[in-house]
């Protein structure tokens, strides 16, 4: 059966007036996110035990961060796009949506073992074997935080991430460079690249909505230069991260800037374009995606209101064991999710 999402996956809050708009488990009257929207929905409901998804731009973060799950974007080419909408991204990965971190490491271990992407040659492949599980504890793993980044969250969201790091035994202040023209750099990449996924949207647009419709259009004004530029920045931006995870062991940020928005009535008969909201939205979760990066987002707490909160976790590549086992051992050190479910 299937699971309703964001239509095309081009969105990043979950509403889709084709097929129909998933709601929040928490709030029915707020967004889930997108672009896995139906999934990071039906796994916090309890209907399933985990969801797979794709994340290119945060499509499995946000909405599992906006319903209180978990959700995993490992390690770019870890597992098999094979039959999936991004056989041809270069910034997106095949991920695992899941109530709890014990769940998504199983799921994790099932699919990376029998499935890596035949497309790429994986000589670190052997690393993400979880068999790191439980070797470290949080006093011995140094977590690098850009203050300066973070400060742009919601206050909501920066009040709950300044509990997380009280518990936090190591943690370092580090400095991220070229955030912003990385940013460009990851949505000229992810413009082009769908572009080219879905050209048969050509012979479909009679039946895209009206919000669709626009930004596909404007998806088909990147251009060669600007691909080859990005490329050079995403070069730019990995290397950055060697000299970065040289310092630190993972790096830790709230998942979103921003708090699920409402639905309007209009939106469920139109759609939604709102470019501030998409940018605060993909605020941290967008160089995990450029640069090809393992990242997990799991339940932090609430806010006043009682909306989840998520906090993201990021290593350096084929470090899927380290990431787990370092969301695992914060999970045990937070309040279980109102909606949380044992692990399979």
């Amino acid at each position: 059966s299937g699971i309703n999402a964001e239509y095309g996956g081009m969105g990043i809050t979950g509403i889709n007036p084709n097929t129909g708009t998933p709601r929040n488990p928490y709030n029915d009257g707020k967004v889930t996110g997108g672009s896995s929207s139906g999934s990071a929905a039906a796994v916090a409901s309890g209907l399933i035990p985990f969801a797979i998804g794709t994340d290119g731009g945060g499509s499995i973060r946000i909405p599992s961060s906006f319903c209180g799950v978990c959700g995993l974007k490992p390690t770019f080419g870890l597992f098999s796009s094979v039959g999936s909408a991004i056989t041809k991204s270069t910034v997106a990965s095949v991920g695992v949506i899941a109530n709890n971190i014990a769940d998504v490491a199983l799921v994790t271990c099932l699919i990376a073992n029998h499935a890596l992407d035949p497309r790429f040659f994986c000589p670190s492949a052997d690393k993400v074997l979880l068999h790191g599980i439980s070797d470290k504890t949080l006093k011995d793993i140094t977590l690098g935080v850009y203050p300066e980044y973070v400060s742009y969250a919601d206050p909501q969201i920066k009040k709950v991430f300044s509990r997380i790091k009280e518990k936090l035994k190591n943690v370092r202040e580090i400095e991220l460079e070229e955030l912003y023209l990385s940013k460009t750099a990851h949505f000229n990449l992810l413009f082009a690249e769908t572009v080219h996924e879905r050209q048969i949207w050509n012979d479909q647009y009679k039946t895209l909505n009206p919000v669709t419709n626009i930004i596909y259009s404007v998806l088909t004004r990147s251009s060669l230069r600007q691909y080859m530029m990005s490329s050079a920045q995403k070069t730019r931006a990995m290397n950055m991260f060697k000299r970065v995870f040289k310092k630190v062991d993972l790096l830790i940020s709230p998942t979103t800037a921003c708090l699920p928005k409402d639905i309007l009535p209009s939106d469920l008969t139109y759609g939604v374009i709102d470019e501030e909201y998409a940018l605060w939205s993909v605020w941290f979760v967008f160089m995990a995606n450029l640069c090809g990066l393992p990242s997990i987002t799991l339940n932090a707490g609430y806010t006043e209101h009682g909306l989840p909160v998520g906090v993201m976790i990021t290593g350096p590549w084929w470090s899927e064991d380290l990431v787990l086992d370092t969301a695992r051992q914060l999970e045990t050190q937070l309040n279980k999710p109102s909606r949380f479910y044992s692990p399979i």
